[in-house]
């Protein structure tokens, strides 16, 4: 158990060890431990190397015009595409960098491993791509589908969110028969409240109608009448034609 002496000993050398305090101090200390920076995020190998935000910024730019991102659904897997990819344009640097080490002295395990560990990062990295291009692909088709349903609503006189997550186009395609655009516009319409409160009042009279008592004999001459009774005087009046 530590003595109150040696207790106030490591607070004092607490203090002298709480790292950079400085813009300066900070900077350099990002950079420790980062040889490649494939796996750091944009703020860590930024702070490290500034000369690699351009070229981000620039691939960004280039990317966004393909992509054109509208939501922020949409702008979230765009993101995600464009950091790996840039991640992947210098996993391929790295990569040759590690070959010619490695090519240069083939019996030394240590850059074998070096270009193995490369080789993993980069797939890894194209694997991280494929997949947001993907989620960003789904996300946009389901907004152009969505567009049919929105002028489906609009021709009802009707202002519904359909939301960027509802997978429409997966509904489409699903059953085209049960899932045109009037239909799930119908269905989206259901979901609002002034529908949903109307539905409410329909069932309510409904159940009021149910419970009401049978009207009397009095109120309706007829209701003791059976079958028969009732199909004889319609031949009698003629009704049955």
């Amino acid at each position: 158990m530590s003595t109150e002496n040696q207790i106030a000993a490591n607070r004092a050398n607490a203090q002298n060890s709480t790292g950079p305090t400085t813009a300066e101090g900070k900077a350099r200390v990002a950079k420790n431990g980062l040889s490649h920076g494939l796996n750091s995020n944009p703020e860590t190998l930024f702070a490290a190397k500034p000369e690699e935000a351009e070229a981000f910024r620039a691939l960004s730019q280039k990317l966004r015009k393909d992509c054109v991102p509208e939501s922020d659904l949409e702008e979230s897997a765009f993101q995600r595409y464009a950091w790996s990819s840039f991640q992947i344009i210098r996993a391929r640097r790295w990569e040759e960098l590690a070959e010619d080490r490695w090519l240069a002295n083939p019996d030394d395990a240590k850059s074998f491993s070096h270009l193995e560990r490369t080789l993993k990062m980069a797939a890894a990295l194209e694997r991280r791509a494929d997949k947001s291009m993907h989620e960003l692909r789904q996300l946009q088709k389901d907004r152009i589908a969505a567009y049919e349903v929105y002028a489906e609503h609009c021709v009802m006189g009707k202002e519904v969110h359909i939301p960027k997550s509802l997978p429409t186009a997966e509904l489409r395609r699903t059953d085209l028969a049960r899932t045109s655009p009037n239909y799930l516009a119908q269905f989206l319409l259901y979901q609002t409240k002034e529908v949903k409160d109307t539905a409410k009042q329909m069932l309510k009279d409904a159940k009021s109608k149910a419970n009401a008592p049978a009207p009397s004999t009095e109120e309706n001459p007829f209701a003791s009448l059976s079958i028969e009774e009732l199909l004889r005087i319609a031949r009698q009046t003629g009704l049955d034609k």
